[in-house]
């Protein structure tokens, strides 16, 4: 069964241009694998085009700004140093381009809450790699996120839950409590007694 990617002619997706300082902190090795990493994701972010700068935070997980620079329009999102830290998440990536897809398109809430439902609906399930970062979940839950034996279910069920609180945000303006009950009911069935 063909995608819908696969029959719609998409524009190509933007390559990270990474900043001096960025460049480094970092060896071309991880320079590489951050590319490989950044492109899996940002094709689920098709409203953020044209080039984007990938810059150093030092003090948050990651960091998105949009903005203007000499009148022309610019993207940049900004991840600790790599030596340092690794390779962002792909929850991490996809939630930094969440910011940038909110700052474009004006009927979408842009608080922290809400770009974590937006990136959970986005991403497919096995690019889930972290927990969400503002939603609340129980404990166990992110206790066991990374756990094999679990990961695939948890991650499918915020996944589709998260698309339900999406489409029902049109009708409902307590989808992230929504989405955070429902979680909450699932990842207890999945995680059981332990």
């Amino acid at each position: 069964m063909a995608h819908i990617r696969d029959s719609v002619e998409t524009p190509t997706p933007p390559k990270p241009r990474f900043t001096k300082p960025f460049m480094e902190r970092a060896n071309p090795r991880l320079l590489q694998e951050f590319s490989r990493r950044f492109e899996s994701v940002i094709i689920y972010f098709s409203e953020v085009n044209g080039e984007i700068n990938v810059g150093m935070t030092t003090g948050y997980r990651g960091l998105a700004l949009t903005g203007v620079r000499g009148g022309a329009k610019f993207d940049k999102i900004c991840f600790p140093p790599l030596l340092r830290k690794g390779i962002p998440s792909r929850y991490v990536m996809g939630h930094e381009l969440m910011h940038i897809v909110q700052s474009k398109d004006g009927s979408m809430p842009r608080t922290e809450r809400s770009c974590d439902i937006f990136t959970l609906a986005r991403l497919p399930a096995e690019f889930l790699d972290l927990p969400p970062i503002y939603l609340r979940i129980p404990r166990r839950a992110r206790e066991c996120w990374t756990d094999p034996s679990r990961h695939p279910a948890l991650a499918e069920a915020a996944h589709l839950l998260a698309i339900e609180a999406v489409v029902a945000r049109r009708e409902n303006a307590r989808y992230i409590s929504w989405w955070e009950k429902q979680f909450s009911q699932r990842a207890e069935r999945i995680i059981g007694g332990q």
